[in-house]
């Protein structure tokens, strides 16, 4: 005896293949659901006489030939809407593409994700789960993501018009490895997207040396009257190197020199310039930004990644390694 389940499944499949497919035998629809030809007829005889399976959808004229079956219907030409698996996974993907885009531009996958959710099909409560209080379709199906600061949207504003009129910021800023913020003065003179992060190219008065600032780091930017003069040598490739942002606090010939293994230096040399050795890992030299950089960089490889220079960088190291360590439980 047929299954009203699986009858219904057979139907499910072969109606969007007829929407599609105007002119097919018994034999090919068959072929494409699943079947053979007599199963089929069956089913299709089954829902002009009985009106089964349960769950038919009224507005749907079927023809049914001796050697052939043709549809009339609107319905199954519909685009389908997104599961909630499906959606899941669009959420996943789109969340961890909006963290790594910078501020300005993580608006437009806000969006996406937002129209995403809108279009999603709505859980079905069963007659078991009434009773309970759900959370919102959306809270539970999506990644979340910190959104940009006001200050930090504020400081962009800044930046941009002192950068364009040459006037000297007064700038908040809290560097990665400080608990309070500091205020300096600054002269901007570029703003630099790299690494998934928006820098800050300016001139410290307080240091009187070229700085790079990343934008997240930024509590606060005053626009002063103050003029200054941009450099005629300066240049925004004088702060790159290979798409990564470097201004050096150590002396220009200090290099970080780090030893990738086999398993991850073919990914690595994709990014960047290196001497591959016979046991086929790749050492690259890096302009020392600063040590807390280096220690982060390597960090993110595990075992993958050695530091061979320099050794007080190598020293630091060991020491962030040693304190993990000993807040393991014994």
């Amino acid at each position: 005896m047929t299954r009203a389940d699986e009858q219904l499944q057979r139907l499910l499949i072969a109606f969007p293949t007829m929407a599609d497919e105007h002119k097919l035998t018994f034999d090919e629809l068959a072929a494409l659901v699943g079947t053979d030809a007599k199963t089929l007829r069956a089913d299709f005889h089954a829902l002009d006489r009985d009106d089964t399976p349960a769950g038919f959808v009224e507005g749907v004229q079927l023809f049914v030939g001796s050697n052939s079956v043709s549809m009339r219907s609107s319905h199954f030409k519909r685009p389908m809407r997104l599961t909630r698996p499906e959606v899941a996974s669009l959420e996943l993907g789109l969340g961890m593409l909006e963290q790594e885009l910078p501020v300005d531009e993580r608006h437009q996958v806000t969006n996406v994700r937002a129209r995403l959710r809108e279009i999603a099909v709505r859980p079905v409560d069963t007659v078991v789960e009434k009773w309970k209080t759900s959370a919102p379709a959306d809270a539970a199906s999506t990644l979340a993501v910190e959104p940009a600061r006001d200050d930090e949207w504020e400081a962009v504003v800044v930046l941009h018009r002192a950068i364009e009129r040459h006037h000297v910021v007064q700038l908040t800023y809290q560097r990665s490895n400080d608990t309070e913020s500091t205020v300096r003065r600054v002269r901007p003179y570029a703003m630099v997207r790299a690494d998934a992060n928006i820098y800050l190219v300016a001139f410290c008065e307080r240091n009187d040396t070229l700085r790079v600032f990343r934008l997240d780091r930024v509590r606060g930017a005053v626009e002063t009257s103050d003029p200054f003069e941009l450099p005629a040598d300066f240049t925004v490739e004088s702060v790159l190197q290979q798409g990564h942002v470097f201004v050096q606090d150590a002396p220009a010939a200090e290099s970080l020199v780090v030893r990738y293994s086999p398993a991850v230096a073919r990914w690595i040399a994709e990014r960047e310039r290196g001497e591959w050795h016979p046991d086929g890992s790749l050492l690259v030299h890096y302009p020392l930004a600063d040590e807390s950089w280096a220690i982060r960089h390597v960090l993110q490889y595990g075992p993958d990644a050695v530091i061979l220079a320099p050794e007080r960088v190598r020293q630091a190291m060991e020491l962030v390694l040693q304190r993990a360590l000993d807040e393991l439980p014994a």
